[in-house]
């Protein structure tokens, strides 16, 4: 592999230039601090602007806060606008201030435009760069109107007709235009497209771009002019990020890396004292076996056995059944998954448990002091990760679907609440069967 720091300086803007954006995001993130610094210094303002694009946006932004405001403007003159914004989003007012007023007039007018929608309107994510053609236009026509602006653009592989008051009317493929002949208007050419409004839901146009397996969409307003297109690439952002946030709410917390020590842990605080109440009915439910764990206590020391390997298992059912709620599957499929999920932890039960019946037996052969009836205990911590995995991987996946009947956020509450059924049923199950086969066998 290739030393970049070990080339000379014009070696190394010679190597750059022979990267796709993508190679020399990677070759940066590679770097220390000093040789990212050297590095970014030899590029060019689109070198720059595109370095910036594939950057994570918080590394992109941090990068913008060290330049000063001439240089800013002149990086940004070079990105799409929605690229522009989500860093320009992620700086103080009083530096962005500083140099908006030297963006160019067409980038700066997007931007206002683009910031004006909120974070969760699909206007929020479109690109403003886009090739428009009239009906009248000839093919030739069309073709040098295609060769003037395509360098400006993100893609020429879709164009948008509109009328003359920028009305939406359809699209024409490339590969349609450029098979054209002259004469031949662009009236006859476009076809009908699906399209959005530029406050629909985001993640409902991320959704319908990977359901239609297409790799732009049309945003219009709603008197249907033609407002910017959304691709692919943004949907994949919008995923990305969505991700995220349903872990952060699957978990109980939701927090920005900016926040301070003290406001991060202010705002853990509340989910943790929930938890904590919520493991009470867990406490007091144990003190009902209190005599079976005053006699046999190597029932408390395989207790973190079961319930750390059903605690893992229903995390795992609890993620594909929200997958499925995000994706709006119909009742029949969630219904199929929940059979699914279920008839497939019988069968990882019956091996975990065989699995876990010989480990114990080992357990207590290596500690002879725990017991002197290996095989009772044995059976016992079997039966149990049995029960507990079809119970609690059954509950993992309804549970979410029930929340998500009621309204509420099925990311947000299923987490916390899913982990106190688990550690109930669990305990119930595990202490229960204890006591049955004790008090029948010993």
């Amino acid at each position: 592999m290739l030393d970049f720091k070990t080339l000379s300086i014009d070696e190394q803007k010679l190597y750059l230039e022979t990267l796709h954006d993508y190679d020399l995001k990677e070759l940066y993130e590679s770097l220390d601090e000093d040789a990212q610094e050297t590095l970014f210094g030899l590029l060019d303002d689109t070198q720059k602007a595109d370095l910036l694009s594939y950057l994570d946006v918080d590394d992109a932004a941090q990068i913008v806060e060290t330049l000063d405001a001439e240089e800013t403007a002149d990086i940004l003159n070079e990105m799409d606008p929605d690229d522009a914004m989500d860093i320009i989003n992620e700086l103080e007012e009083e530096t962005t201030q500083e140099f908006m007023d030297k963006l160019e007039p067409e980038l700066k007018e997007d931007i206002i435009s683009l910031r004006s929608y909120e974070d969760f309107e699909t206007g929020s994510i479109m690109n403003t760069d886009f090739i428009t053609l009239t009906t009248d236009l000839d093919v030739k026509e069309a073709m040098k109107k295609l060769i003037a602006e395509a360098p400006e653009v993100e893609t020429i592989s879709t164009l948008f007709v509109v009328d003359k008051h920028d009305t939406f009317l359809g699209i024409v493929p490339l590969k349609k235009l450029i098979k054209a002949k002259s004469p031949c208007d662009i009236e006859s050419l476009y076809e009908p497209a699906l399209f959005v409004l530029d406050t629909d839901d985001k993640e409902e146009t991320a959704t319908l771009i990977q359901e239609e397996g297409i790799n732009i969409l049309p945003v219009l307003d709603e008197n249907h002019i033609l407002k910017g297109i959304v691709t692919v690439d943004d949907a994949i952002d919008t995923y990305e990020d969505e991700m995220i946030e349903d872990f952060q709410k699957m978990t109980a917390l939701r927090e920005e890396h900016t926040d301070s020590t003290f406001f991060s842990a202010l705002k853990r605080l509340p989910w943790l004292v929930v938890l904590l109440l919520l493991a009470l009915p867990i406490a007091n439910l144990a003190l009902q076996f209190e005599g079976v764990l005053k006699d046999y206590t190597i029932i408390i020391i395989l207790q973190p056995l079961i319930l750390s390997m059903i605690g893992n298992a229903g995390t795992q059912t609890l993620t594909f059944s929200l997958i499925m709620i995000a994706d709006k599957e119909p009742a029949n499929v969630v219904k199929r998954n929940i059979f699914y999920e279920v008839s497939s932890a019988a069968l990882s039960g019956v091996l975990l448990s065989i699995i876990s019946f010989v480990v114990t037996i080992l357990f207590i052969i290596l500690n002879p002091s725990l017991s002197e009836d290996p095989i009772i205990f044995a059976s016992i911590v079997g039966l149990s990760v049995l029960l507990s995995l079809i119970i609690g991987t059954f509950f993992s996946a309804i549970i979410p679907v029930l929340i998500n009947k009621t309204g509420l956020d099925p990311a947000s509450a299923s987490g916390p609440l899913l982990t106190t059924v688990i550690d109930i049923t669990t305990i119930l199950t595990y202490y229960g069967i204890a006591t049955l086969m004790i008090g029948v066998l010993l």
